[in-house]
């Protein structure tokens, strides 16, 4: 090998190993994006923090404390696993006639019109396909705390009247210390 040709070969060994360790290094952020959305995203039913259950509407209505009258219709439910604290939607539309028997069952102490709904229970409601509640007017809500196994359980219920004659019915519940 000449003078000249020894150089050449080490710039093109030096540029092999840099273009190998940009690939490698573009390799592992990719794998760490995937890993993180992994996180972020849980399967459903795997029962990681963050995935949505599979349960049946009686469970979540357990868990919620909020009983499904007979006469319900159109009636939607999801249960979300948390790290700490688990997580339940439910809706349903009721006949303008029972609203006031669904709500004098209820141990809600006031109920209030009310224009803000928590986005974590946006999500809940978007991710059931249920009508959105803040697009609803007017919007009367109430809550209460009722006790759990290991944790008291915060219920938040949201009703508003439709022009079908009927009124609909949200519900959110989560574990609270």
């Amino acid at each position: 090998m000449s003078a000249a040709t020894a150089p050449r070969t080490r710039w093109r060994l030096l540029i092999g190993v840099l273009v190998a360790l940009g690939l490698l290094s573009a390799a592992a952020v990719g794998g760490l994006y995937w890993l993180d959305y992994e996180f972020r995203h849980p399967a459903p039913d795997s029962g990681r923090p963050g995935a949505w259950m599979s349960v049946d509407a009686n469970e979540v209505s357990r868990f919620t404390r909020v009983g499904i009258p007979a006469q319900a219709d159109d009636i939607r439910w999801g249960y979300k696993k948390g790290f700490q604290d688990d997580f339940a939607v439910l809706t349903f539309r009721i006949p303008q006639t029972g609203l006031d028997d669904f709500q004098g069952g209820l141990p809600v102490s006031r109920w209030a019109e009310n224009k803000y709904i928590q986005s974590v229970d946006l999500d809940g409601f978007l991710h059931i396909g249920a009508p959105d509640p803040s697009n609803a007017s007017p919007l009367t809500c109430g809550g209460y705390l009722s006790p759990g196994k290991a944790k008291n359980v915060a219920t938040e219920i949201c009703v508003a009247s439709r022009s079908d004659g009927t009124s609909q019915v949200w519900v959110s519940a989560f574990h609270t210390p």
